[in-house]
């Protein structure tokens, strides 16, 4: 018995000499982190801000540039504005490329634009209904097809009528597409004028009726008859159109059928038995009752697919919205550049003739540079996009130090071959294109002599504001990004952020989660914990 009070009272020592163990430690850490004291950094002191993407390369100076101007085989040439031993200035038209086709182009890009926005609204407008249709507890049985009111009418026997003319039934339209044109079709759009004729959707077997192109010529107007890919002006191209201007046609047989694929007459023994527009009335009264007859038969799960689907349709319509958009863009940047100019201040040498280009890859203009300097350097295609002609750069002489303004005068459109002599910062698999920059002020540069050339793409007011920290002032946590800031009790917190790009590997982008008036503390070592005192700000400690 005594054996036992001794081990339950060493039993009791001990845990009572651990507890102060323990309790010892926990204090000695609570003494530390109260004794602990962290330095914190001014957000706005960390701030590297956005430079842009700043390119830094080599260059030589030249006092004699030839500017070369080359066709476009893509283009034809509608005017030439300059005559050899002409003087030029910077800036003047040399030649004007043919800008119809481009135009053509814009248009129709337009009016594919225009077909994807009336899309879009219609599948909105589906939406909407589909959302307000309340479903039914069970599918409800189909009703029984309908048949029509009036009996079918009776064709003439064979020996009623010709036997080399069969008589079929064709129904007028194909979905948007019409089947054949006659005097009661409904373009899509257009006036009937030469620059906006009428624009009929076409089948690839579509006819067009001669009673139909004997109206155009009494009215002398114009229609397109157009067949697109698919029966669809929005989602399919343009396989063949076919224009027909009134005013150029004599009358034809009314009753006969030309062929908008072949642009011919047909004489198949064909005849074609058009719609009546009471029949086209009962089709249409038919439609509306059995669509209102069906509206509301849709289960839960039915009509939630149903309006995923559309709303998977509405998010591809705009997919392709905002890619027509880039491309009408693209186009227009294009035909602004039918218009080529004088890179540099010069005398007109060479001139071709239109009507004669060369074939020999030569230029068809050149003009050499009549006094001045210029330096002659390379720019990345990844800042292609970002510079552009009359852009000033700054370009500093490796002998003198001397620092001079340049502008740009031209940029070549092919990437370089051989780029021997050239050094310069960036993505060493991206292709490099030369340019001419002209310097007005160049005393004390002389030709051949070696510049170091920087050029700073212009920056936008966004990214002007845009927050650059360290990276190692970063950390992350189960995928997230987090940094140690100063709370208002001067004590760290742990503070999620949004990362955004990463510049020269080394500073990164706060998107949100800081502002310039927070301070951060280095987030690694013995201070980098919640809780640790900061020290405060123009202070030697507390």
């Amino acid at each position: 018995m005594k054996k036992v009070k001794k081990y339950v009272i060493l039993a009791v020592v001990l845990l009572v000499v651990a507890g102060a163990a323990v309790g010892g430690i926990f204090a000695y850490r609570k003494y530390q982190q109260e004794n602990l004291i962290a330095e914190a950094v001014s957000v706005a002191n960390l701030n590297m801000g956005w430079w842009g993407d700043s390119m830094s390369s080599s260059g030589n100076v030249s006092d004699s540039h030839v500017q070369s101007v080359k066709l476009d085989e893509s283009k034809t040439v509608a005017e030439v504005k300059v005559t050899e031993g002409q003087e030029v200035k910077i800036g003047d038209p040399l030649l004007v490329y043919d800008t119809s086709e481009t135009q053509i182009q814009i248009d129709m890009k337009k009016l594919e634009l225009q077909g994807i926005k009336n899309d879009i609204t219609l599948a909105e407008r589906e939406i909407e209904r589909l959302k307000k249709i309340k479903p039914v507890s069970q599918a409800t049985p189909a009703a029984p097809s309908k048949q029509p009111a009036s009996s079918p009418k009776k064709e003439p026997s064979a020996s009623q009528r010709p036997s080399a003319v069969v008589v079929i039934d064709v129904p007028k339209k194909d979905g948007k597409a019409y089947n054949y044109i006659d005097t009661t079709a409904k373009p899509y759009e257009g006036k009937g004028t030469v620059e906006k004729p009428y624009r009929f959707l076409c089948t690839q077997e579509c006819y067009v009726l001669g009673s139909y192109l004997n109206q155009l010529v009494k009215k002398e107007e114009t229609a397109a008859f157009e067949i697109w890919s698919g029966n669809s002006v929005t989602e399919g191209t343009l396989i063949s159109c076919w224009t027909v201007n009134g005013a150029d046609w004599s009358s034809v047989s009314s009753d006969s059928k030309w062929s908008v694929a072949t642009q011919e007459e047909l004489n198949d023994g064909v005849e074609i038995k058009e719609e009546k527009e009471s029949e086209k009335k009962e089709e249409s009264e038919s439609s509306e009752s059995e669509t209102n007859s069906t509206e509301e038969t849709y289960t839960a799960d039915e009509l939630k697919k149903e309006i995923e689907e559309k709303e998977t349709e509405l998010k591809e319509l705009k997919i392709n919205q905002k890619g027509a958009k880039l491309e009408l863009n693209s186009l227009k940047k294009s035909k602004k550049k039918n218009t080529v100019e004088a890179s540099l201040d010069g005398v007109v040498r060479t001139v071709g003739d239109p009507e004669n280009p060369p074939v020999d890859g030569s230029a068809f203009i050149e003009i050499a540079g009549a006094s001045g300097l210029y330096v002659k350097s390379e720019i990345s295609e990844l800042m292609l996009d970002q510079i552009e002609v009359g852009q000033e750069i700054s370009v500093s002489s490796w002998s003198s130090g001397q620092e001079y303004t340049a502008v740009i005068t031209e940029i070549s459109e092919y990437p370089s071959v051989n780029r021997w002599g050239y050094y310069g910062e960036g993505n060493p698999n991206a292709s490099y294109y030369s340019y001419m920059a002209y310097i007005e002020d160049s005393a004390g540069l002389s030709n051949g002599e070696d510049l170091q050339v920087s050029i700073t793409p212009a920056n936008t007011g966004e990214e002007q504001n845009s927050l650059y920290i360290d990276k190692s002032y970063v950390r992350e946590e189960n995928g997230k990004s987090y940094v140690l800031k100063a709370g208002k009790d001067n004590r760290l917190e742990k503070k999620y952020v949004k990362t955004g790009r990463i510049l020269y590997g080394s500073s990164v982008e706060i998107k949100s989660g800081l502002t310039l008036e927070d301070r951060i503390a280095f987030p690694y070592g013995k201070t980098a914990k919640e809780g640790i005192k900061v020290k405060a700000e123009n202070s030697e400690g507390f």
